[in-house]
């Protein structure tokens, strides 16, 4: 360390350089890095979801849940299994031990196990899915009119298709949007009349709204270009008039009985199931959800700006803004920088009563460099500045200038001693580097242990302690490696020469010189002379 210390203090310019680059790369890192609600995290759990339409819960149990359940006891790693069987839908959430497996194994050893189960034709595919934070929601967008839902349907359908389209939006999800359906309702005496059954129109919809492949076509010996041709069968519901026309029976003689001439067809929307309301007025939230990469604050901004293009001239309906996570961001950074601007100013005003306004601004400098070393780090590690590791940079914020403090008290004091700066520079470093890394250092092993916690927790305030390391980290390198030379290049002893008749903050502070000197360093001398004494 000794001759690292002397290598910093010979090459000045090696020294300056290096001091610029952490600026600049901290400066472009602030710009650049992503800016989230919270880091993401893997919650090593993993959720299988089936759908069973019109199953029971009972069924649902015997058929779904009970199978999964029983072939997962031959997946490894697994901490603990939970399932909820309700009507028409099974719900299994496997927790994962990460001592034994990762997230990404896990999921795939489930997923085989579940593709080889056999469950009922009418049931769908068990989703598997893991559960993490790369994608968040980080505003909803409320549209609310008294216009009929239909209507409001088809603006909120167009507006998804504009925030869709905004870099940065992963997809949009819908609070209180109904499905549209084709609804048939029959009348029961034309049914009597015609001597038809309900089964008769379902079998007939049911046949009729498919889509089936029929193979390939070989191509025509003959033609000059010969090609397979795939044919498939194309009978999917587009209209009104494709359900009205379907056939349900016919004789003979080519007469038809169609469902039109046993029911009413029209559009009309899905059971409602859920009731969505902004300021007293039906609505349809449209929640918008990010990309993992993509920074929070600049796509709320891009949101905003295209709901408010996208409204201009409409006044049917409004669109509010609400849960809007951003907002959280901003008052959390503004936190950190409004501490960072007044700690600043504390610092260099208390300074400058003990030291020349020279030295206290040499000093203050490590503030920055720590704080731009810090965001340089975070930006090219891939982290991200969220409300959890935004809290352990202002936590270290009051720490970051303390090593710099005591270095320059050393290295000002041989100074004032009558030893050339290079010297006093060199002297004082070395006498002092070892106590100031003690210092830090248990600091640092104080908020280690955070960074080793287990569960979801953990991985969540993990980004805590490594703001306050990384942090601390470059303030001692600062202190003992830049410091030092930027004192012996910047500060000379006629700095320290107060003039007979003061103005300004000189004189602000020979007054608190003279009183610090006269009243405080003689009381303290005494009371720790008594102190050792006894």
């Amino acid at each position: 360390m000794n001759s690292l210390i002397d290598f910093f203090l010979r090459k000045r310019l090696f020294a300056d350089m290096l001091a610029l680059t952490i600026l600049v790369v901290g400066i472009y890192s602030i710009t650049q890095i992503r800016r989230d609600a919270f880091p993401n995290v893997q919650f090593d759990i993993i959720a299988i979801s089936t759908f069973y339409p019109g199953a029971s819960a009972e069924e649902i149990e015997k058929l779904i849940t009970n199978p999964i359940e029983q072939d997962l006891q031959e997946v490894d790693g697994i901490k603990k299994v939970q399932s909820v069987s309700v009507e028409g839908r099974s719900e299994i959430t496997v927790q994962l031990d990460p001592d034994q497996t990762t997230e990404r194994e896990g999921k795939e050893d489930i997923k085989s196990v579940v593709d080889r189960l056999t469950f009922p034709s009418e049931a769908e595919d068990p989703l598997v899915v893991a559960l993490e934070t790369k994608q968040q929601p980080i505003i909803q967008v409320a549209l609310s009119s008294d216009m009929p839902e239909i209507e409001l349907r088809v603006i909120a359908k167009d507006l998804e298709k504009v925030i869709e389209a905004l870099p940065g939006v992963a997809r949009v999800a819908y609070n209180g949007l109904r499905d549209l359906e084709i609804r048939v309702n029959v009348d029961p005496n034309k049914l009597i009349r015609q001597s038809v059954s309900l089964d008769e129109i379902v079998r007939a919809l049911k046949a009729q709204n498919n889509s089936i492949p029929a193979g390939t076509l070989d191509p025509d010996p003959t033609a000059t270009v010969k090609a397979e041709k795939i044919v498939r069968t194309m009978g999917e519901f587009e209209k009104i008039s494709d359900v009205e026309n379907t056939v349900v029976r016919a004789n003979e003689l080519n007469r038809a009985i169609r469902v039109k001439d046993l029911a009413t067809v029209a559009w009309d929307l899905e059971k409602r199931q859920v009731i969505n309301k902004t300021n007293g007025r039906p609505s349809i939230s449209l929640t918008v959800i990010k990309k993992e990469k993509a920074d929070a604050i600049k796509v709320v901004d891009a949101v905003k700006v295209a709901v408010g293009d996208f409204k201009a001239g409409k006044d049917a309906f409004n669109a509010d803004f609400i849960d809007d996570v951003s907002s959280f961001i901003r008052n959390r950074l503004s936190v950190l920088t409004s501490n960072m601007l007044v700690g600043l100013l504390l610092i260099c005003f208390t300074l400058t009563l003990f030291l020349p306004w020279r030295v206290s601004l040499v000093v203050a400098t490590g503030i920055f460099l720590s704080f731009f070393g810090t965001m340089g780090f975070f930006h090219l590690a891939g982290y991200s500045l969220n409300l959890i590791s935004l809290l352990g940079i202002i936590i270290v914020s009051g720490m970051l200038v303390d090593d710099a403090i005591v270095v320059t008290d050393s290295i000002v004091t041989y100074m004032q001693e009558g030893l050339s700066p290079a010297e006093a520079a060199r002297k004082g470093t070395l006498e002092i580097w070892p106590a100031v890394t003690a210092s830090v250092a248990t600091t640092v092993v104080a908020f280690l242990p955070m960074m080793f916690m287990s569960g979801i927790f953990g991985k969540f305030v993990r980004e805590i302690p490594l703001g306050v390391i990384v942090a601390l980290a470059f303030s001692l390198g600062e202190s003992v490696l830049l410091l030092p030379q930027h004192l012996m290049t910047f500060v000379r002893l006629k700095d320290f020469d107060l003039p007979e008749k003061p103005r300004g903050i000189t004189r602000v502070r020979k007054g608190f010189l003279r009183f610090w000197e006269e009243k405080i360093i003689p009381r303290y001398v005494g009371a720790v002379t008594k102190i050792v004494h006894h």
